[in-house]
C-alpha cells in the first residue's frame, strides 16, 4: 500500500516522480469565495508540463472546462499551483483523487 505524502519542509519542492504521478489525475476545485448553501465544486484535471526555457522546474497546472452555455461559449481555466499549492494538493490525496480550493472565483 503507498504511503500518502507527508509534506514535511524536506520534501518541499517534491520530487520530478512525485510530480508525473499527478498528471491526468482527476481534482475537485472550488472556491472559498463561494457563498451558496451547499457550495460549488468542479470537477477537472491536474496537468504536469515540461519546464518553459529558462526553468528548471515543471509546472503543475489545475485545468477544468465550462461547457458552451447560452451567449457563452465553452472554455476552459487554468491555474498554475506554486510550491504551496503543490504541496497542499498532494496532502489533499484520497483513493487517488484531489481536492483543491481557490482564493478566487472559479469562473
Amino acid at each position: 500500500m503507498k504511503r500518502p505524502f507527508d509534506p514535511h519542509p524536506s520534501q518541499i519542492p517534491p520530487s520530478l516522480d512525485e510530480l508525473r504521478r499527478l498528471d491526468g489525475k482527476i481534482v475537485l476545485v472550488n472556491s472559498t469565495q463561494d457563498r451558496r448553501d451547499p457550495p460549488t465544486a468542479l470537477r477537472g484535471t491536474i496537468a504536469v508540463r515540461e519546464p518553459l526555457s529558462g526553468q528548471t522546474r515543471s509546472r503543475v497546472e489545475l485545468v477544468w472546462e465550462f461547457p458552451e452555455m447560452f451567449s457563452r461559449p465553452a472554455h476552459q481555466r487554468i491555474f498554475t499551483l506554486d510550491d504551496e499549492g503543490i504541496v497542499r494538493l498532494l496532502a489533499s490525496e484520497r483513493d487517488g483523487t484531489y481536492e483543491f480550493s481557490l482564493d478566487a472565483p472559479l469562473d
